[in-house]
């Protein structure tokens, strides 16, 4: 029977079943790449064996029909990593991005991988280094060197040193997220107290930083862009541009919020363009130092800027709020999905159990007095 060759079906019609395999309307397909192109081939065949005894034999087919890299041609991993250094350098727009990529390509080069040339390296020898990562420090970590590890060997294939991506079936390790400390209403005003107290003479304005952050739900970079302009009182509204993924998004102010902004607008004798410009001295009391002191003056737990975003949505959550409002605030896109999951879990047991008692629907029916007859 002559073999066939079809075109690439439709990607709407087509889910992957295994590494390369693919299935469409109950047929195989085996997809590869060759030289950075895609190459689809139907398997002839709806048993899931036969496919894959057909689907080794076409890789051997087109491994042998592939010419080999000359030696001078491959690089090592610890080459390929500096190429994806390079690229990456001026793709990756968040430097916080192009740090965690760079630093997990750090730790690949200085694996027992780095020697290796990149069309040498199998998927045992990049699980015995993820396992080995995952063993030291944590699945998150692993992940990010997966991350890292599978943009290497994209560039692989793309460049022709190697025809195939062995990283496909490799799966993310399970890690537990990390839990933010989360500040209550009454904590925030015994720090924000502390703070402006007479012995905190250096903590006054970074008061006004930390109040800011409180009521507004602001990330700390998008605080420390914040300008006069963003502010508009008589609309009513913040402006916050470029945060996070570079968009931007409109703040309502509360009333709180809006009595904050009118008495920082009056303090201010000269208005510069940031609301609170960066300090000029050689070492400056930041506000994270300011904060950090504070906690210990008012004995409270120590907490990061980013707990107080989370405790700003707490509050907006137990104010009845709805969860498609706050992440717009917010700048979520996910229409309050992650409100819900993750900041809604903040909730005190004092205010859920009053929630409960407005639950007062009954399925019982109320029992119905039966005359007597004598």
């Amino acid at each position: 029977m002559a073999s066939k060759t079809r075109e690439k079906p439709a990607l709407k019609a087509v889910r992957r079943v295994g590494e390369n395999l693919w299935l469409r309307h109950g047929w195989y397909y085996a997809r590869l790449k060759k030289n950075g192109k895609d190459i689809w081939k139907t398997l002839e065949t709806a048993d899931r064996n036969i496919a894959n005894a057909n689907l080794l034999k076409f890789k051997g087919k087109i491994s042998a029909h592939t010419p080999s890299p000359k030696k001078g041609e491959v690089p090592t991993l610890h080459a390929a990593c500096d190429v994806l250094v390079d690229r990456a350098r001026n793709e990756i727009k968040r430097p916080r991005t192009f740090t965690t990529l760079q630093g997990s390509l750090n730790c690949v080069k200085e694996s027992f991988l780095a020697p290796m040339l990149m069309n040498r390296i199998g998927l045992h020898h990049i699980k015995d280094y993820l396992h080995k990562r995952a063993g030291d420090r944590s699945g998150r970590t692993a992940n990010h060197d997966l991350t890292a590890i599978r943009k290497l060997f994209k560039l692989a294939v793309e460049k022709g040193w190697r025809w195939d991506d062995p990283t496909q079936g490799i799966k993310a390790f399970p890690h537990q997220e990390k839990k933010v400390p989360v500040p209550s209403l009454e904590e925030i005003k015994s720090i924000l107290a502390a703070m402006r107290d007479g012995r905190m003479r250096k903590c006054f304005k970074a008061a006004n930083f930390v109040e800011l952050l409180a009521l507004s739900g602001l990330r700390l970079a998008e605080a420390q862009a914040l300008l006069w302009e963003d502010i508009d009182l008589q609309k009513g509204i913040l402006i916050v541009r470029e945060g996070k993924g570079g968009k931007s998004r409109i703040v309502d102010l509360s009333p709180s919020l809006r009595a904050f902004t009118e008495r920082l607008l009056d303090g201010q004798k000269s208005r510069p363009e940031l609301v609170f410009p960066p300090q000029q001295k050689k070492r400056p009391y930041t506000p994270r130092t300011a904060l950090e002191s504070a906690c210990k003056i008012a004995k409270v737990p120590r907490f990061s800027f980013h707990g107080l975003r989370h405790a700003w949505a707490t509050e907006l959550v137990k104010a009845g709020i709805d969860f498609g409002t706050i992440a717009q605030w917010a700048g979520h896109s996910d229409g309050g999905m992650l409100i819900a999951k993750r900041y809604g879990r903040h909730m005190r047991r004092d205010h859920m159990q009053m929630a409960a008692q407005k639950a007062t629907f009954n399925v019982t029916q109320p029992a119905v007095a039966v005359p007597v007859t004598t």
